[in-house]
């Protein structure tokens, strides 16, 4: 009879420690109390005791409620520090508050500001800031509306250009920008520039001390130009420059039935081939697309390339089109999210890189206004770039 096998003992195993808990660094560090400015104070009464921060400063009998319109401004001023109870500031937006405790909301950008990756840009006639990775690089005092200013931004991706619901939209960060530089005034704020949120690039900013529109500025306009880094081989014709009439198919459907019928004729409507045509174009309608440098990878022999589209078509999303445009002409971007196959093959150590970042940027602007032509550029995102890959990749 064999002996009875004795069963195995359990191993102890040293729990690892669990990071899900630790405390992060935040994004933001806010200033001492007695340096900040206080814009509303008030005192939790007993009917909101026990209750979480974030919700008791969107009540109405709160005063704090009526600064915040929305529930994402609230929770985004708490997590950059704004909101401070009894002198200390939280930023964590479910912290449960008591009877008597003041809450206190400081001014907008009393926190220092969120470190962001350097950007390489020229000197600039005007002061530079950086505001939740918005850079300002140029200023132009216009004659015509009196007391206007262009303020040409650069403007990290995930951030919009329009609205005044959030903070963190480039409209509100510039309006606030430009409070900081003319105390005592009232300024607006009116984007020029319709660049795509998942785009980072120059953005035209107008300011001035009454509201601003776009008609006050009818007769200026704006050539973007965009660096791309595409999926594919170029041919002879794409090294030389070819024109495409901007799609119809690539704008959203409320901004096709609002395209004026001065503009109908510029566009081809339903366009599917995407005729290119190497005969010049008129630009407000079409893209110039050109390539500039090219690069093979991996032992297939795989090729992305750089090219650069320029166009005056300003009617909003701007990138997308020529996202769209590209990839119906079988060139499309490196991390668009319709090109999912194309962007598995490429080697993983730029995958990783890359990550969730479309390689698409606004890197040159030309202003035409009051008769003259203001060029503003910056060095294109190294992403974009096939010198870039190439240093980093080894050759097939």
């Amino acid at each position: 009879v064999p002996d009875p096998v004795e069963p195995l003992s359990p191993v102890k195993r040293t729990p690892k420690p669990s990071n899900k808990n630790a405390s992060k660094t935040p994004s933001f560090k806010p200033l001492a109390f007695n340096e900040a400015t206080i814009l509303a104070e008030a005192q939790v009464t007993r009917n909101l005791d026990s209750k979480r921060l974030k919700w008791i400063c969107r009540q109405s009998d709160f005063p704090l409620s009526k600064i915040f319109k929305s529930k994402k401004e609230c929770t985004d001023a708490i997590k950059r520090g704004r909101v401070y109870v009894n002198q200390i500031a939280v930023l964590d937006d479910s912290r449960i508050v008591r009877e008597n405790d003041t809450v206190s909301l400081v001014n907008e950008y009393a926190s220092l500001h969120k470190s962001t990756e350097h950007v390489n840009l020229p000197d600039s006639d005007g002061p530079q800031d950086e505001m939740m990775g918005v850079k300002f690089v140029k200023f132009i005092s216009l004659q015509k509306p009196q007391g206007t200013t262009l303020m040409i931004a650069y403007k990290p991706v995930g951030m919009r250009c329009f609205g005044s619901f959030c903070s963190n939209t480039l409209e509100m960060i510039t309006k606030n920008y430009t409070a900081l530089c003319r105390p005592g005034e009232t300024p607006s704020c009116h984007p020029v520039s319709k660049l795509d949120t998942g785009c980072e690039g120059l953005c035209v900013m107008l300011t001035g001390t009454y509201k601003c529109d776009n008609g006050s500025l009818a007769s200026m306009k704006i050539n973007y130009k965009f660096s791309v880094l595409v999926h594919g081989e170029p041919t002879e014709q794409l090294k030389q420059g070819v024109y495409v009439a901007v799609p119809t198919n690539g704008i959203r459907l409320w901004k096709r039935q609002r395209i004026s019928k001065e503009k109908q004729h510029k566009i081809k409507e339903g366009n599917n081939d995407f005729a290119i045509s190497s005969s010049e174009l008129d630009v407000d309608g079409s893209l110039f697309i050109q390539c500039q440098d090219t690069f093979h990878y991996g032992e297939g022999n795989e090729t992305i390339s750089t090219l650069t589209v320029q166009s005056r078509h300003d009617d909003g999303r701007l990138a997308n089109i020529i996202s769209y445009s590209l990839r119906k002409l079988g060139y499309p971007v490196v991390n668009d999210r319709f090109a999912k196959r194309e962007f598995a093959a490429l080697p993983r150590r730029m995958r990783n890189l890359l990550k969730q970042k479309v390689c698409i940027c606004c890197h040159s602007i030309d202003i035409h206004i009051e008769g003259s032509i203001t060029n503003v550029q910056v060095d294109a995102h190294k992403r974009t770039q096939c010198s870039y890959w190439r240093g980093i990749m080894p050759l097939p």
